[in-house]
């Protein structure tokens, strides 16, 4: 686990508040008894594609898929600093993600920070990145920047919370070279 005891009380603070304002249609269809707890939510280990929702400079919704590691109660999405998804955000750092997955959903809302390759907390959470990418240094192979989403809003459901986090599976993902050596 990478949160502390604090930053899994500030995610239970986060979360609740969320479900207090999430819309009745996702509580109708998931039950009001079966969102995710912080504990819960901090199992979501390894990395993870989600969908990434920005906005064009014609302020029209473009999204993108990113691979995303939950540390520290935060979702950090993989980038390269010339991408068109970091030039959106530099002129417009709001974000929505979403990932869904046999009947689990986690929707957020929030602000992005970009992490350089070469400031303190991108070198900070690069090994934790590569620890939760389970790849060492091949997570990052090619990307100059980490999107840190500091979330305003974040909701996790499932139609069975008792099985998490064990339901998140160790499943190992290979890198790059890996996959490029494995046998067919």
């Amino acid at each position: 686990m990478f949160e502390s005891e604090t930053e899994l009380a500030e995610l239970q603070e986060l979360l609740d508040t969320s479900f207090k304002r999430a819309g009745e249609r996702i509580k109708l269809i998931y039950g009001s008894n079966e969102p995710l707890s912080a504990k819960q939510l901090a199992g979501f280990r390894g990395t993870r594609l989600v969908a990434v929702a920005t906005v064009n400079s014609k302020v029209e919704p473009r999204v993108a898929p990113r691979s995303a590691a939950f540390l520290h109660g935060k979702f950090y999405l993989a980038a390269n600093a010339n991408s068109i998804t970091v030039r959106r955000l530099r002129r417009n750092p709001k974000v929505s993600i979403s990932y869904y997955e046999n009947r689990f959903l986690l929707i957020g809302h929030g602000r992005v920070s970009l992490l350089t390759k070469g400031s303190g907390e991108f070198e900070h959470i690069t090994p934790e990145w590569e620890e939760a990418f389970n790849c060492g240094t091949l997570a990052h192979d090619g990307l100059d920047v980490l999107l840190r989403v500091d979330l305003e809003h974040l909701v996790a459901f499932a139609q069975r919370p008792e099985r998490y986090p064990a339901a998140w599976g160790s499943g190992r993902r290979l890198g790059r070279k890996e996959r490029a050596h494995r046998p067919t």
